[in-house]
């Protein structure tokens, strides 16, 4: 065998540049996921849980107790309905209902039931633990208002709500949230190289131009595929114009965002753009809460396309909240993208082509 080969295969810039991404792509998966991810278990106390019909139950100053030497922050709600909303929202983990005289039924043997009310399309990792804190939580409260009775006149119903019955269904949010950025970067690879070819025969803003132009069909066709396959396919809350109209947002931002990288980072940009992937899963929020990241990373996903797009994603497919503010997130995302791209063109010089333009053929 001959490897007479490999001595000018290294000389050429895309070997390289393929030794280079072998390197850097697990090197910054390790480091962003390792950073964000670190100690997250010992971050409960970050978590959320609205109390309801504390003031009702009987026994407030025990029941206090022992919500306060719960490991979470626990937030006095008024009514079930708004908190609820709340939770839908992402600004509850869990809610708690209190039955009135939960105290006086429990102490006549009545018995008395608790219910913690658990979003089923949270985080597995959040849904655990509110599982298991509303177990140690009932039997906290048997402890402290029928220290005697046996067996325990308190019990605990975990109720999910927005449940997820079929896999394929629970996998949904990610695909429709994470591969058109995905899509994009690669996509953007080819028109870069597109118009670095066209350079020498055509205007940069005619170049720019006509680049947006491509990049608006497929933000437009596209999602109409996606959202047809989708409502084919699998049983989602939102309507296919609702589908429809959030994907294009999501191409939007995607697309300006991984064409950005390349109107500031040239070449580089696919490195750019790679290294926003871990950020962009990490900060998503499906796989655990972000109030439960590293404090740098836990407001980072606001600014990027895939953490608002799964979350927009999300409410669509199992329904419970809007998706306004994960829209308007998108559509700010797509416009300073594009704003930033368009400076950098007006103060760029037109230079010369990289590639021949024949090569197009």
């Amino acid at each position: 065998m001959d490897l007479k080969s490999a001595r000018p295969m290294l000389n050429i810039l895309q070997t390289r540049i393929g030794i280079v991404f072998s390197i850097f792509v697990p090197a910054v998966f390790l480091l962003i996921w390792m950073t964000g991810y670190n100690h997250a278990t010992d971050r409960i106390d970050q978590l959320r849980v609205g109390l309801v019909g504390s003031e009702a139950a009987g026994a407030e100053d025990r029941i206090a107790n022992v919500m306060a030497s719960m490991p979470f922050q626990v937030i006095p709600q008024a009514e079930l309905d708004a908190a609820m909303d709340d939770m839908n929202e992402g600004k509850m983990d869990m809610v708690i209902a209190l039955p009135a005289g939960l105290a006086e039924q429990a102490q006549s043997g009545s018995g008395a039931r608790l219910t913690y009310y658990v979003n089923d399309r949270s985080s597995e990792v959040v849904k655990a633990v509110m599982e298991g804190m509303a177990a140690q939580l009932t039997t906290a409260l048997n402890g402290v208002i029928v220290p005697e009775a046996k067996p325990l006149p308190i019990q605990g119903e975990v109720v999910k709500t927005n449940p997820v019955s079929n896999f394929a269904t629970s996998m949904l949010p990610m695909i429709l949230g994470f591969i058109p950025y995905i899509a994009s970067m690669t996509a953007n690879i080819q028109f870069n190289i597109s118009s670095l070819r066209l350079k020498r025969e055509y205007s940069k803003w005619d170049i720019f131009l006509s680049r947006q132009l491509i990049l608006a069909g497929i933000a437009i066709v596209v999602p109409l595929l996606m959202s047809a396959a989708t409502k084919l396919f699998l049983v989602v809350e939102a309507s296919f114009w609702q589908l429809w109209g959030f994907e294009m947002l999501v191409f939007a931002a995607s697309l300006t965002v991984t064409q950005f990288a390349f109107a500031y980072f040239g070449n580089a940009a696919p490195l750019f753009n790679v290294l926003l992937i871990p950020v962009q899963l990490m900060t998503a929020g499906n796989i655990i809460s972000t109030s439960m990241l590293s404090p740098f990373y836990r407001d980072l996903g606001s600014f990027l396309p895939v953490p608002n797009a799964v979350d927009g994603a999300m409410r669509l497919v199992y329904g419970g909240g809007t998706i306004f503010g994960s829209a308007i997130g998108l559509a700010m995302i797509t416009v300073a993208a594009l704003g930033l791209t368009i400076l950098r063109i007006a103060l760029s010089e037109r230079g010369k082509a990289a590639l021949p333009l024949k090569a197009a053929a």
